[in-house]
């Protein structure tokens, strides 16, 4: 057996013996996969022209995790930040303390435990500098 094909079959052995050990369910790349559960998109993903505020429409979790994906791009070249706020529907309630994080093209997470399974909530997406396209999708984890 040539050496070439030595290496091939070593390296599909450490693969096979990686994946022994990975769960079933497939994760997005933004949302980690738990031993326990999984997560499941509810909303998204959707984009909203160039803006400095974006509410996205309701969305309903099954669960009381709920997640968010969020980003907007050009942000790293004028400065540019954004943040998100889950907002319970029916009361405008925030349900995180966000900080702005840089608008550099690449996926921001939220996440909130005290969600309600069945009750609506949105995102409250903010640009601090200049407008610019904007992202979000949202999960809950079950």
């Amino acid at each position: 057996m040539s050496l070439f094909r030595k290496l091939v079959a070593s390296a599909a052995a450490c693969s096979a013996l990686a994946l022994a050990g990975m769960p079933a369910q497939a994760a997005t790349p933004e949302m980690p996969v738990d031993a326990q559960g999984s997560w499941h998109l509810i909303w998204g993903p959707a984009s909203h022209s160039p803006t400095k505020y974006w509410a996205t429409p309701d969305f309903v979790p099954q669960s009381s995790r709920l997640g968010g994906n969020f980003r907007c791009w050009g942000g790293d070249v004028d400065g540019t930040d954004i943040r998100a706020t889950i907002v319970r529907t029916r009361d405008k309630h925030r349900m995180n303390n966000p900080t702005y994080l840089d608008c550099d093209g690449s996926f921001k997470k939220v996440e909130i435990t005290n969600a309600r399974s069945g009750e609506a909530y949105y995102m409250r997406l903010e640009l601090k500098g200049k407008a610019h396209t904007i992202e979000a999708k949202a999960y809950y984890f079950r």
